[in-house]
Protein backbone atom coordinates (compact mmCIF):
# COMPACT_ATOMS: atom_id res chain seq x y z
CA UNK A 1 0.00 0.00 0.00
CA UNK A 2 2.90 2.21 1.06
CA UNK A 3 5.04 1.95 -2.31
CA UNK A 4 1.16 2.77 -4.37
CA UNK A 5 0.95 5.93 -2.61
CA UNK A 6 4.56 6.66 -3.15
CA UNK A 7 3.97 6.36 -6.53
CA UNK A 8 0.81 8.36 -7.32
CA UNK A 9 1.57 11.40 -4.94
CA UNK A 10 4.40 12.49 -7.27
CA UNK A 11 2.21 12.29 -10.42
CA UNK A 12 -0.43 14.22 -8.20
CA UNK A 13 1.56 16.84 -7.32
CA UNK A 14 2.67 17.10 -10.61
CA UNK A 15 -0.53 17.59 -12.30
CA UNK A 16 -1.92 20.03 -9.56
CA UNK A 17 1.11 22.37 -10.15
CA UNK A 18 0.61 21.96 -13.59
CA UNK A 19 -2.62 23.03 -13.69
CA UNK A 20 -1.84 26.41 -11.55
CA UNK A 21 0.80 27.38 -13.64
CA UNK A 22 -1.48 26.93 -17.05
CA UNK A 23 -4.70 28.09 -15.36
CA UNK A 24 -2.44 31.21 -14.33
CA UNK A 25 -1.43 31.50 -18.46
CA UNK A 26 -4.71 31.86 -19.28
CA UNK A 27 -5.90 34.73 -17.21
CA UNK A 28 -2.53 37.00 -18.02
CA UNK A 29 -3.87 36.26 -21.52
CA UNK A 30 -6.97 37.60 -20.71
CA UNK A 31 -5.73 40.71 -19.38
CA UNK A 32 -3.36 41.31 -21.81
CA UNK A 33 -3.66 44.72 -23.70
CA UNK A 34 -4.23 44.78 -27.46
CA UNK A 35 -2.86 48.16 -27.85
CA UNK A 36 0.06 48.32 -26.01
CA UNK A 37 3.22 48.52 -28.68
CA UNK A 38 1.38 49.47 -31.83
CA UNK A 39 0.99 52.27 -34.24
CA UNK A 40 -2.10 53.01 -35.93
CA UNK A 41 -2.76 55.31 -39.38
CA UNK A 42 -6.41 57.16 -39.44
CA UNK A 43 -7.53 56.21 -42.44
CA UNK A 44 -11.47 57.13 -41.72
CA UNK A 45 -13.67 59.35 -40.04
CA UNK A 46 -16.66 56.98 -39.88
CA UNK A 47 -20.31 58.34 -39.35
CA UNK A 48 -22.50 55.16 -37.91
CA UNK A 49 -26.16 56.36 -38.39
CA UNK A 50 -25.34 57.97 -42.04
CA UNK A 51 -22.85 55.24 -43.06
CA UNK A 52 -20.27 57.59 -44.49
CA UNK A 53 -16.76 57.67 -44.59
CA UNK A 54 -14.93 60.59 -44.84
CA UNK A 55 -10.57 60.19 -45.72
CA UNK A 56 -8.92 62.93 -43.36
CA UNK A 57 -7.41 65.97 -44.77
CA UNK A 58 -4.56 66.61 -45.68
CA UNK A 59 -3.84 62.60 -46.84
CA UNK A 60 -0.47 62.23 -45.92
CA UNK A 61 1.36 59.22 -44.36
CA UNK A 62 2.69 61.71 -41.89
CA UNK A 63 -0.59 62.89 -40.59
CA UNK A 64 -2.98 61.46 -37.82
CA UNK A 65 -0.80 59.06 -36.30
CA UNK A 66 -1.41 57.13 -33.39
CA UNK A 67 1.14 55.10 -31.16
CA UNK A 68 0.40 53.29 -28.39
CA UNK A 69 4.06 52.73 -26.37
CA UNK A 70 5.32 49.97 -25.02
CA UNK A 71 5.56 51.18 -21.49
CA UNK A 72 3.17 51.65 -18.93
CA UNK A 73 -0.23 53.40 -20.11
CA UNK A 74 1.51 55.89 -23.10
CA UNK A 75 0.74 57.00 -25.89
CA UNK A 76 2.17 59.65 -28.95
CA UNK A 77 -0.25 61.22 -31.88
CA UNK A 78 0.73 62.71 -34.78
CA UNK A 79 -2.19 65.22 -36.11
CA UNK A 80 -2.10 67.40 -39.49
CA UNK A 81 0.77 69.76 -38.10
CA UNK A 82 1.14 68.93 -34.34
CA UNK A 83 2.93 66.11 -32.25
CA UNK A 84 1.25 65.20 -29.12
CA UNK A 85 2.15 62.68 -25.84
CA UNK A 86 -0.97 61.17 -23.43
CA UNK A 87 -1.95 58.24 -21.47
CA UNK A 88 -4.98 55.92 -21.82
CA UNK A 89 -7.43 53.88 -19.84
CA UNK A 90 -8.34 50.44 -21.46
CA UNK A 91 -10.71 48.17 -19.80
CA UNK A 92 -10.44 45.15 -21.98
CA UNK A 93 -13.74 42.95 -20.60
CA UNK A 94 -15.95 45.75 -21.58
CA UNK A 95 -13.76 47.23 -24.43
CA UNK A 96 -13.85 50.85 -22.86
CA UNK A 97 -11.11 53.48 -23.62
CA UNK A 98 -10.56 57.11 -22.91
CA UNK A 99 -7.46 58.63 -24.02
CA UNK A 100 -6.36 62.12 -22.45
CA UNK A 101 -4.06 64.26 -24.43
CA UNK A 102 -1.47 67.53 -24.22
CA UNK A 103 0.10 69.61 -27.06
CA UNK A 104 -0.82 72.43 -29.28
CA UNK A 105 -2.73 73.10 -31.79
CA UNK A 106 -1.09 75.84 -33.48
CA UNK A 107 -1.52 75.98 -37.51
CA UNK A 108 -3.69 73.07 -37.50
CA UNK A 109 -5.44 72.34 -40.94
CA UNK A 110 -7.63 70.18 -42.58
CA UNK A 111 -9.08 67.84 -40.25
CA UNK A 112 -6.09 68.33 -37.22
CA UNK A 113 -8.85 70.07 -34.65
CA UNK A 114 -11.68 67.40 -35.38
CA UNK A 115 -8.94 64.54 -34.94
CA UNK A 116 -7.41 65.68 -31.81
CA UNK A 117 -10.84 66.81 -30.61
CA UNK A 118 -12.34 63.03 -31.05
CA UNK A 119 -9.41 61.62 -29.56
CA UNK A 120 -10.11 63.02 -26.43
CA UNK A 121 -13.72 61.63 -26.61
CA UNK A 122 -12.85 58.66 -27.28
CA UNK A 123 -15.18 55.79 -24.95
CA UNK A 124 -15.32 52.63 -27.06
CA UNK A 125 -12.68 50.51 -29.06
CA UNK A 126 -12.38 47.79 -30.84
CA UNK A 127 -9.75 45.77 -33.26
CA UNK A 128 -10.37 43.23 -36.11
CA UNK A 129 -7.98 42.11 -38.95
CA UNK A 130 -5.46 45.04 -38.46
CA UNK A 131 -8.14 47.99 -38.14
CA UNK A 132 -8.93 49.73 -34.62
CA UNK A 133 -12.03 51.68 -34.32
CA UNK A 134 -12.24 54.29 -31.88
CA UNK A 135 -15.56 55.52 -31.23
CA UNK A 136 -16.95 58.61 -29.54
CA UNK A 137 -20.00 60.56 -29.73
CA UNK A 138 -22.17 57.87 -28.09
CA UNK A 139 -20.98 55.20 -30.58
CA UNK A 140 -22.23 57.51 -33.25
CA UNK A 141 -19.03 57.83 -34.95
CA UNK A 142 -15.27 56.50 -34.69
CA UNK A 143 -12.41 57.09 -36.14
CA UNK A 144 -10.88 53.89 -38.43
CA UNK A 145 -7.09 53.38 -37.95
CA UNK A 146 -5.21 50.81 -39.98
CA UNK A 147 -2.20 48.77 -38.32
CA UNK A 148 1.04 50.17 -39.29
Amino acid sequence: MKKLIFKILPVMLLLIGAFIVLSGCEKKKENKNPLKNTEWKLVNFVDVANNTNKTPEPNSEMCYILKFLETGDSLTAVSSTNNFIGTYTIDIKTSSISIAMGGTKINEIGDGISYVKSLNTVEKYMIDNNILKLYYNDNKNYLEFKRR
